[in-house]
């Protein structure tokens, strides 16, 4: 309708500028300038429909998203919220008491978070997967939330372990904490005798090539953020 209104204005202004309809401006210079008048009113109002004007779209009530690392292709929040280790090798001591076979496995894990993500972590849990070891299969016992002795399980939530340590650290000039996990797992097995035994005490120490695989991840606001994992070599010992 805009248009068309501005094509009346137009075709009206090109038969004045003609002399088809009679006015009373005498002077033909001041045809040609109401008619340009009218032509530049056409013209300014004859503009692109889809050029819209950018909006500020910026409310206090947008949830907003986090801009994403460009390196890792994560958000800023999940890569913050990944754990990193800081873990040597786990040292097994061994021991016979006649016929049955001790390994006594010091847990030593150091996990660390930004100082800014571990602010915003409701637990953080760590995982041991000793399935490709020669320990696979032996039960173990190890020091629950209370104290106490359990049998074949661990628990895994780390606000449920008290063999931990939580100390403030700086890596590259940003604020890290450090969770280091030292806790003892006593796996154990019974042989029909002394030797045989003795004889896997050796086969455990002879074994040089042993990884444990640690994993952990972070929990906060329903959210499980992405796990990591990281193997560490076993060293068997007397």
């Amino acid at each position: 309708m805009f248009f068309n209104v501005f094509a009346i204005i137009l075709k009206i202004c090109i038969t004045i500028a003609s002399h088809q309809i009679p006015v009373r401006i005498i002077n033909p210079v001041m045809k040609l300038f109401f008619t340009l008048i009218f032509a530049a009113i056409l013209f300014s109002g004859c503009t692109k429909n889809n050029d819209v004007a950018p909006q500020n779209n910026n409310n206090n009530n947008s949830t907003g998203t986090t801009l994403p690392d460009p390196a890792s292709g994560l958000s800023h929040d999940d890569s913050i919220h990944m754990p990193k280790f800081n873990i040597n090798r786990q040292i097994v001591k061994t021991s016979v008491s006649g016929s049955k076979l001790n390994l006594v496995f010091n847990e030593n894990v150091d996990i660390l978070f930004a100082a800014e993500a571990y602010q915003k972590i409701s637990a953080i849990h760590l995982t041991e997967d000793f399935k490709t070891t020669l320990l696979n299969g032996f039960d173990f016992s190890t020091v629950a939330e209370g104290g106490n002795t359990t049998l074949n399980w661990v628990d895994d939530n780390l606000n449920n372990v008290i063999l931990k340590k939580v100390t403030d650290t700086v890596i590259r000039n940003v604020n890290m904490v450090k969770i280091n996990v030292n806790r003892p797992f006593t796996f154990f097995k019974s042989y029909s005798s002394n030797k045989d035994a003795v004889n896997a005490q050796a086969a455990f120490i002879s074994k040089t090539d042993d990884t444990v695989v640690f994993t952990s991840y972070s929990y906060y606001n329903q959210k499980n953020y992405l796990p990591q994992s990281e193997a560490a070599l076993l060293l068997y010992t007397k």
